[in-house]
């Protein structure tokens, strides 16, 4: 079904960070901040894949007299696109590892509008995930690539993860009909259950998430950064304080299945996961309706 090969323009790869500032982040995170990322790799690869079909077709024929065939092919390339907003290198990640694990063979990760430096765990998650092309660029920059791929005629599939990064999207380039986009609907806000025989490990979640504000409740402990604080200990008012994620105990899930997006347990803390990023994102999907059978 390809026609022509496809890769980035080369011009991007000015724009790719100097290897020692990937070796230097690398140093710079702890080993068992390593080892979180790993696990976080490992358990989004066993979620989405990895998949060994790269197309397929499937053929109906319907009693009320007419032919359908579906198929489907992984699109010719992905981008990650992310601002400075973005400091979890979990949710990067649950954006990147899928398109990785869905057998996209051309995958960008492209910081966007950011004058912060990087933050060593984002360059530390994008190595060991291993994600060869990354860029920073500005937003006009950004706009120029957007726009000579979307002329290229080649499908892909593009994750907006943050509000600076969003503005790329524009209507424009959102008909473009070869292109999906992909951005998730969370708040950065989520609630903790602390419970003594089932804590949590609250000096990861503030490494793993600096950018999200923790609400925790249940067993009184030391908050490990200000964006935690101590909300009190009743359960009715954690869930009441729930708004799209949730770290609870397998015991109160139960309570929480239908009020959040995502619900995370003990072991878990590393982790994360984009619920409604699914893999039919990360392939070109066709339709055809015919008569006959």
């Amino acid at each position: 079904m390809k026609h022509t090969s496809f890769s980035f323009p080369d011009w991007i790869n000015d724009f790719i960070p100097a290897d020692e500032l990937f070796a230097q982040a690398y140093d710079g995170i702890a080993d068992t901040q390593r080892a979180w990322m790993k696990t976080a790799i490992a358990r989004l690869f066993d979620w989405y894949g990895p998949r060994k079909d790269t197309s397929g077709h499937v053929t109906r024929i319907w009693d009320a007299g007419f032919k359908t065939r579906t198929a489907y092919e992984v699109v010719d390339f992905a981008v990650v696109l992310f601002d400075g907003s973005l400091q979890s290198p979990a949710r990067l990640l649950a954006a990147l590892v899928p398109a990785l694990a869905g057998g996209v063979k051309n995958v960008l990760a492209i910081r966007v509008s950011a004058q912060p430096p990087w933050r060593e765990a984002l360059l530390t998650g994008l190595e060991l995930a291993g994600q060869e092309l990354v860029v920073d660029m500005t937003d006009v920059q950004v706009r120029r690539l957007f726009n000579e791929l979307r002329d290229s005629n080649h499908t892909g599939a593009v994750t907006v993860l943050g509000p600076k990064a969003a503005v790329i999207k524009s209507s424009e380039l959102q008909a473009a009909s070869r292109l999906s986009f992909w951005r998730p609907r969370f708040s950065r806000a989520a609630t903790v259950w602390m419970d003594k025989t089932a804590p949590f490990d609250l000096e990861t979640l503030a490494f793993i998430h600096p950018d999200i504000i923790f609400s925790v409740f249940g067993a009184e402990c030391e908050m490990p950064t200000d964006n935690f604080s101590y909300e009190g200990a009743d359960f009715g008012d954690c869930l009441n304080a729930l708004i799209d994620v949730a770290y609870l105990p397998d015991a109160r899930l139960p309570d929480a299945l239908n009020r959040a997006k995502l619900i995370l347990g003990p072991g878990q803390e590393g982790c994360w996961i984009w619920p409604d990023l699914h893999p039919e994102h990360f392939q070109f999907h066709t339709t055809a309706w015919t008569l006959g059978g």
